[in-house]
Parts: C-alpha cells; structure tokens; sequence
C-alpha cells in the first residue's frame, strides 16, 4: 500500500522568521490587497482572523505588529524545511506557498512502523516552531485533503482512511470557487458524494482540471510531483520582525542558525571550515563576517567559542533586519588522530590556536611566514596571512636555514669554530645589487650555533642563530 504524508503549513512564513517575545500579536498582510494573510498565537487570542483589513484588526487589537508579507521567503523557507526533514523521509515534494509531500511508505520498514516516524517529523516541526495541519491518504491528493479537511486523528488504517475521505466537506477541496458553487447547488456537499458520480457525467459539466483531480485523489492517475534535492551548501535565514542593535540580542539568533548548520553537517557525516555571518541593515546594506576554523569542523559549541571571539571585535553600526548562517565548503568529517604515547600539551592543538587568534584579532592580523622564489636570504620569505594556502612554485632550500634570521646581516664579533660549509651564493645582479657570499654553519665559546658569511674581501658577517 502506498501511503503519503501531507503537511500543510498555513503560517509558514511568520513561524519561520524571529520574534523576540511570544506574547506579541504579529500579523502580515498582502499589500495589495490590504488584509492579513498569516497571525501569530497572541494575535489569534485577541480575536483577530486571516482575511480581515487592517482596520478592523487595528479596533480589535491596538498592539498589533503589521509586517508585508514575500512570497519569495516563503519560498525560502519551505526550502529550508523541506532540507530539515529530508534526513527523515527521503522522498519530499514541495507544494508552495506552505505544503510538503512526504511518501512515508518506503520508510515504514526502517522505522519499524509509522508511530515512531511520525513522532521524528513532529518533534522537527515543533522545534522548529512551525504550526502544521497533517493528513495521511493513499494517494499524494487524498493526503492533501485529509489535512485541508483538519481531520485531526492521524491514521494509516486503510478503511479509516477511505471513510475519512469520503466524509471530507467540499469545501476543502482545493479547487475554486465558483466550481465548489456549482457542486453546492447540485447538493453535493462531500467529497464521498462527488466520487461518486461517473467520470463521463462529470466530464460534460466541469473543466477538465476538475476531472482530473478527482482522478488523482482516487488514484485513477498520478499526481506528477518533482522530488526536492537539498542543496550541497548550507543557507539558512533570520528575517527579524523587531530591528536588533545589541550583540546580545542578536547572539541566541546566531547560535540558533549555526546549531541548524551542525545538525545539518552532522547527519551528513560532514564538517566546514569556514562559515560566514551575513547581516542585512537598516538602510539595506549588508555586513559580512567570515569565520574560520582551524580544520573542518562541526561541533556547536567549538564553532560558537569562534563566532563570539570574532563579534567582539566587531560593531553593529546600524540595526539588523536579518541574519544568515551559510557555509559553502562541506567536507568529509575525519576524527583528528592523536598518538597514544604523546604527552598532553594543552587543550588546543597549534591550528585551533592559530583559529582563536584569527577569529579574536581578524584574519589579516595572524601571519605565518611563507617561501620565495629568491636566492638572497633575506628576501627568501615573507609574511603572509595563515589562511592563504603557500604557493605551489616557492620550494624550500635545501640546505640548512636557521631559525632566526637577522633583518641585516651584521659585522662578526669573537671567535667561532666552522662546522660545515661553505655554500656560495651568487645573486642579484640583474638588479644592480650583487652579493657573493659563502655561508658557514659555526659555533661560537659559548657553543651557540651560528649562520655566518665570509665576502671575496674576507670580510665576515653574522647572518642567523640556529635554536
């Protein structure tokens, strides 16, 4: 037996963005049209209902918070939770503005049953905070107008299921209106009703639409349906109803997205290096905060020690209207390996000091010395930001080089003993600044190891301390 799961979801768009306060009556309107389209709990409290003008919602309730409604963050936001449950149920359809197709029959044997994989979808809608209307059918239709029809019990039984649809009003029939008038004054007023006329009755006295409809609620014909793929990179969005100007304030949003960017890594065995802040102000201009981690990485906690680091040096010049999480590089997770007899050093490896640092200072502020294509010694290397991988060209000498490396080289003072050399070097004269020098590895009395040159004038010079 084939069977569907259908969720509707009536105030998608205004569960999915962030409210500070529960109690607060929200409501968004069509602008065209001037009417409220989806309310909040407080404001279905004060009485106020879909459909109504502003007016009239203004009388009823004087604390009301008007915002417009977007279709295209709906969008989005359907999206979104279509990716959040996709980890649960494999085959979703999306059905805007506010609906997903769920075909639960395939993953009732790796459940056990559809108890235990109804309760994993509620509990992600419920901490999600989205408000839902469920209906389960045999078909992708029928699902959909069990839960159009509020018919509450969640059933797989399939004479209940039958029954149910059978009983179902007309009027939640998606179709319009004046093809619901023509059935009411035809005194058909259930869908049971309605089934049951002959396919050839029904083709003389209503569109073709409506005929093949009921088709696809009876299974007659399939209801064609695009399967959703969750995106390779991780997006998610807070549009704030409220403008935020305090780092507190807008710290639980942020902590909340990126708790959805590691759930979304760890059902997927992945990790990132890097994700981005993204925050939209009010004067529509945008302010970008990139946060990088010392290798890929997926631990909430780990990930919010960098972004907190990474806000304290950073000033929320005008308000925030909303906030984005998005990481673009998703990678394999491989648990870093440690050696069994090393001893335990600290609690944070060279490369997650080296993330701390970035994140706390700023990216460009953490250096890390890299090779240069140039035989002079001093001018062999440079500083360049840790994050820039080396470049591919620049080989390292092969002979020794010591650890600290004087800016000039400076007159040689005492007596030392050579150890190894020498190496020549011949350079620069294609600038018009040649050098010829030979290097020596030495000691001097106190038996520090040196890095000294001696010029074609015999004079020596001291260059560089070995550690």
């Amino acid at each position: 037996m084939s069977l569907w799961l259908y969720l509707h979801c009536p105030n998608l768009l205004l569960d999915s963005l962030y409210a500070p306060s529960s109690v607060q009556a929200v409501g968004l309107v069509c602008e065209q049209e001037g009417r409220l389209v989806q309310l909040s709990v407080a404001a279905n409290t004060h009485g106020l209902n879909t459909g109504m003008g502003l007016g009239a919602a203004a009388l009823i309730c004087h604390q009301l918070a008007v915002y417009p409604y977007c279709a295209v963050k709906e969008q989005s936001a359907l999206e979104q939770l279509a990716t959040q449950l996709y980890p649960l149920v494999a085959e979703i359809s999306l059905n805007p503005p506010k609906g997903l197709w769920l075909h639960v029959s395939p993953m009732l044997a790796l459940y056990q049953g559809f108890t235990p994989l109804w309760q994993a979808v509620t509990q992600t809608l419920v901490e999600s905070g989205i408000r839902y209307q469920a209906g389960v059918g045999q078909t992708p239709r029928a699902a959909e107008l069990m839960a159009y029809g509020h018919v509450g019990k969640i059933s797989t039984d399939p004479e209940h299921l039958q029954a149910a649809l059978q009983q179902l009003p007309l009027a939640a029939a998606p179709l319009p209106e004046t093809v619901k008038t023509q059935f009411t004054r035809l005194g058909l007023s259930q869908l049971g009703d309605l089934i049951a006329l002959p396919t050839a009755s029904l083709t003389r006295r209503f569109p073709r639409t409506v005929v093949d409809y009921l088709a696809e609620v009876r299974g007659a014909q399939s209801t064609p349906l695009r399967y959703f793929q969750p995106p390779l990179q991780f997006f998610q969005q807070r549009v704030l109803l409220f403008e935020l100007s305090e780092q507190a304030h807008l710290l639980p949003i942020i902590e909340n997205l990126v708790s959805a960017l590691c759930r979304f890594l760890e059902q997927r065995s992945a990790c990132t290096p890097a994700l981005t802040l993204d925050f939209s102000l009010r004067d529509g201009c945008e302010e970008t905060l990139p946060v990088m981690a010392a290798h890929g990485e997926k631990d909430v906690e780990r990930w919010m020690a960098l972004v907190r680091l990474r806000l304290a040096s950073w000033q929320v010049s005008q308000p925030v209207t909303e906030v984005s999480v998005t990481a673009s590089q998703i990678d394999c997770y491989q648990p870093g390996q440690t050696d069994l007899f090393s001893a335990q050093q600290g609690e944070q490896n060279r490369d997650e000091l080296v993330a701390t640092l970035a994140a706390r200072l700023g990216e460009e502020a953490v250096m890390r010395l890299a090779y240069v294509d140039h035989h002079r010694p001093e001018t062999a290397s440079q500083h360049v930001p840790h994050h820039h991988s080396a470049t591919p060209t620049a080989l390292a000498p092969t002979r020794p080089r010591p650890s600290l490396l004087l800016p000039q080289p400076t007159p040689l003072v005492g007596k030392i003993t050579l150890r190894e050399g020498p190496e020549r070097i011949v350079t620069g004269w294609w600038e018009g600044a040649p050098i010829q020098r030979d290097y020596f590895i030495a000691q001097n009395a106190q038996q520090q190891w040196l890095w000294v040159f001696r010029t074609p004038e015999q004079t020596w010079f001291l260059h560089g301390w070995f550690s």
